[in-house]
């Protein structure tokens, strides 16, 4: 196992020496200082990462010379990566980001007639809260209900909306839960990749 793990990291070296090599090689040189490293574990401890001698290990030093210290959460295309392998923190973010969307509607928009309504939600709020969602898929309880809390919030403002419970207000308003639309894209996504494997969908 230790023979493989340092095979791979010597791998993930030259491949990132080819990158720096290719990008000097076609004026395209990039900005050490910008670079960000994030490793990846499931240890929730945090007393290793303490020791003195473990920065030795965990640092990266790019050919210039420039050292770069771990980051507990890198973004990439717009997703946030923690090194706990938990999506936590991401959901947490978008969901923030939706939040204050559906905030704004409220405020810029007097009417709450179900067909504008619907429309803002569709087109400015729920865009954020399932962007990429195949991907960071939410499995804890906890992140379904920060996201689902949105929708529920600004659905109840909706004309007519406003005495029914939420499975209700689904109801009437044609819409799925956020959880459920998420599964239907993973699915789809799944059947894209490899329609052998994928699994039937269970809801």
């Amino acid at each position: 196992k230790q023979w493989y793990q340092r095979r791979v990291r010597g791998e993930l070296q030259e491949d990132l020496e080819r990158v720096v090599d290719w990008s000097e090689a076609n004026s395209m040189a990039l900005h050490d200082e910008k670079f960000e490293v994030v490793h990846y574990t499931l240890n929730k401890t945090s007393l290793l990462r303490q020791l003195p001698f473990t920065n030795n290990f965990r640092d990266y030093v790019t050919p210039a010379g420039i050292t770069i210290t771990p980051t507990n959460n890198v973004r990439d295309l717009g997703i946030l990566l923690s090194n706990d392998c938990s999506w936590t923190d991401h959901i947490g973010k978008i969901a923030k980001d939706g939040r204050r969307m559906a905030g704004w509607v409220l405020r810029a928009f007097k009417s709450r007639s179900k067909p504008l309504m619907l429309t803002l939600y569709k087109s400015l709020v729920r865009c954020k809260l399932e962007y990429c969602s195949p991907l960071w898929n939410p499995y804890k309880i906890g992140d379904i209900q920060t996201l689902e809390n949105i929708q529920r919030f600004f659905t109840r403002r909706i004309q007519g909306m406003e005495n029914l419970d939420y499975w209700e207000r689904m109801k009437k308003l044609h819409l799925m839960s956020l959880q459920r639309r998420t599964l239907l894209f993973s699915y789809g996504k799944s059947t894209m990749v490899s329609p052998q494997i994928a699994p039937e969908p269970d809801f």
